[in-house]
């Protein structure tokens, strides 16, 4: 975390040396689309998930699908940072898990302990709220051997 903060800090310092004309919320709209690109880091890229990802209306929704055999490992697959609120602060998130082995679904909400939304085989519905700052949503497997399907919005 203290690498994306020294970055978005570089950021703010670059913009206000190359944009002296600005106003302060000019400024503070880079500064947030700094945060916003950074945020957008945390996320796995298509090419490193097991499953095929769908975002939805942002990289906070979505629907992701996948099929594991005796996985282990994290996949970051929706989620980010912002400075302000989005226009829906609720999102629902369905969560179907068939199969053997650990499997859990967390949100990762600022400094806050993770939440688990779904632990082992079964259907699980949750609402989540969206603060400002960064809301992440895992799925961390270990020897797991089955399908997951995600949905939030």
């Amino acid at each position: 975390m203290a690498k994306i903060t020294a970055f978005l800090f570089v950021i703010l310092l670059l913009a206000g040396a190359l944009l002296p004309g600005c106003s302060k919320e000019e400024m503070l709209d880079v500064y947030g689309s700094a945060v916003s690109f950074a945020g957008n880091i945390g996320l796995d890229a298509e090419l490193f998930l097991e499953g095929d990802r769908e975002f939805g209306e942002d990289k906070y929704t979505g629907t992701y699908t996948a099929s594991y055999e005796d996985f282990t490992g994290t996949e970051h697959l929706f989620g980010g940072t912002m400075l302000e609120k989005r226009t829906r602060e609720y999102v629902k998130v369905t969560v179907t898990i068939e199969g053997k082995g650990g499997v859990r679904f967390i949100w990762m909400c600022g400094a806050d302990d993770p939440v688990t939304l779904a632990d082992g085989a079964g259907e699980f519905t949750q609402t989540a709220y969206l603060a400002p700052g960064s809301n992440y949503f895992n799925l961390e497997l270990e020897s797991f051997t089955g399908t997951v399907e995600i949905t939030i919005k």
